[in-house]
């Protein structure tokens, strides 16, 4: 999509759905040209994006089938 200041000042929505929508809006201007690019977002892990939706069990030495001893520290 090409535009102009003044247009882009008149039709902004439009620019920025444009570049939403991952085109590429240049800006002519009398000192040259501009380009507004939306980024895209950064990735998240699979656990990151479900964090707080995940419910996860505490262990206890009875689910483990280990007795007390086996949760002291050794050297």
């Amino acid at each position: 999509m090409q535009i102009n200041v003044s247009g882009l000042l008149r039709e902004f929505p439009k620019a920025k759905r444009a570049a939403l929508a991952g085109e590429c809006v240049r800006i002519k201007t009398r000192e040259g040209n501009l380009v507004l690019m939306a980024e895209k977002p950064a990735s998240e892990t699979l656990l990151g994006a479900l964090a707080g939706n995940i419910q996860t069990p505490e262990l206890e030495p009875e689910t483990t089938g280990a007795d007390e001893t086996d949760w002291e520290p050794t050297l």
